[in-house]
């Protein structure tokens, strides 16, 4: 009794709240202990997540990095291979399951087949299969401008006046390098056949450097035209992209009729126009690649082993004109610039060249991130008095100074390899080859 008055109202009150703090303090520290303690938990989680990572250390902080070489540890591990494939019921490739299947280079079985037995990893595309109806709109449009000029009399003939002003959203070019965009016009009869369909006129705009949306307003005339004529006409524009390496790829088209238009014809005011394009599905045909890479002795090997179904037209006239061969660029994939080339010898006048050449690059485990391989089949121009030998010219190399002729030679299609692709299956055959070290990875590859 003498205590409690001794303390007061406000002692007890101390009292009680102290005792309360010290039981939460204890719960907190309960809970705490059993959320590290416990599996599923947050702190259980990050703790065994920092054990993981204390465990693998990347390849570029370890001093021996010949020994034991593990490609999924070269900033590889957020490209997982499994990622890279589609969904089986809407893309065109699938991860199956190991087969007992020897691997075939000539196999039309549309499956992705692995043999983790041999040293061959066979990756066949499926089928095409038909388009979803549901696509996603392509975001490039063309601005231009036309304007008819009716004739006056015999000393002042009608003129019909192009205007190609700008082009947006230009879609990116398949490996890391800057676009160089320019828009062919090319002016043709709607009443032609697609077959015997000629050209009537055709211009070209300059090339814009380093843009994605190029602002060209270049003006293109055609004098002697009336007004029945410019009915039948249809303009057929598209836009390229200009490749120092290899063939200036077509990246969009669009058809245009001028009866569709017939309000141009009626005033000669200048009437502007926002056009979407469509993005170009040309193909020049198919190659085969087979890839390895050997981490012990840093080395990427390219086999280079045939090529079908190749569409030499227009860039060559005739097929016994067509010198096929392939020659292959490794390029830096941050500055675009080319490191080293090689290439392989030309067969003459064959429509499903078979090569079956080895091309070797030395790539260290750290350039894998900034590399990029541009595969370009060409055809050899060579002139009348070249003997018709499936081989170089002894003094025609890739280092040669003086070449025996100066005779610049055909591109026909490309495909790119590497990390920063944008292909799909390009992608896939990279990181296929990084996850199976010293096998040889064999896909068809489409030249664009």
């Amino acid at each position: 009794m003498v205590h409690d008055d001794s303390l007061g109202p406000w002692g007890q009150i101390i009292i009680i709240a102290v005792a309360v703090v010290g039981v939460l303090a204890i719960g907190a520290i309960v809970i705490v202990v059993l959320c590290f303690a416990i599996p599923g938990c947050l702190g259980y989680d990050c703790i065994k997540r920092r054990r993981r990572e204390a465990k693998n250390v990347p390849l570029r902080a370890k001093s021996g990095g010949n020994e034991n070489l593990k490609l999924n540890d070269v900033s590889y591990r957020s490209w997982r291979l499994g990622s890279l494939y589609e969904d089986s019921n809407n893309g065109t490739i699938n991860e199956n399951a190991a087969t007992n299947q020897p691997p075939s280079w000539n196999s039309s079985n549309p499956q992705l087949d692995y043999t983790n037995s041999s040293s061959t990893l066979n990756l066949v595309q499926k089928t095409k299969q038909k388009p979803d109806k549901k696509q996603r709109e392509f975001p490039t449009e063309l601005t231009l401008s036309l304007q008819y000029l009716p004739p006056y009399d015999e000393a002042v003939t009608g003129k019909l006046v192009v205007g190609v002003e700008a082009v947006s959203g230009l879609p990116p070019k398949q490996y890391n390098c800057t676009l160089e965009p320019y828009v062919t016009l090319n002016i043709m009869k709607q009443s032609w056949s697609h077959r015997k369909r000629q050209k009537l006129h055709s211009f070209r705009t300059r090339g814009v450097r380093h843009t994605a949306s190029p602002i060209f307003k270049e003006t293109f005339v055609v004098a002697n035209v009336k007004p029945h004529e410019v009915k039948e006409w249809i303009l057929d524009l598209a836009a390229h992209d200009h490749d120092r390496y290899a063939n200036d790829t077509e990246l969009c088209t669009l058809k245009i009729s001028i009866k569709e238009l017939k309000h141009i014809l009626q005033s000669p005011e200048i009437h502007m126009f926002n056009f979407k394009m469509k993005p170009s599905n040309l193909e020049f045909g198919n190659i085969l690649l087979g890839i390895s890479y050997l981490p012990t002795a840093q080395r990427l090997t390219i086999n280079v082993m045939k090529v079908r179904d190749v569409k030499f037209t227009p860039a060559v006239s005739s097929l016994k004109d067509f010198n096929p061969y392939v020659r292959v660029l490794m390029l830096n994939a941050r500055t675009g610039q080319k490191i080293k080339k090689k290439k392989t010898k030309f067969v003459r006048a064959s429509l499903q060249p078979e090569l079956n050449e080895t091309l070797t690059f030395d790539v260290t485990y750290n350039q894998l991130d900034i590399v990029q391989f541009l595969v370009v089949l060409c055809s050899k121009n060579l002139p009348a008095d070249v003997p018709t030998i499936g081989m170089d010219h002894p003094s025609d190399s890739e280092d040669s100074v003086n070449a025996s002729y100066k005779s610049r030679d055909v591109h026909i299609g490309k495909v790119a390899l590497g990390k920063g692709v944008r292909g799909p299956t390009e992608r896939l055959h990279w990181f296929s080859v990084l996850q199976n070290p010293r096998k040889l990875v064999t896909v068809w590859h489409v030249l664009k």
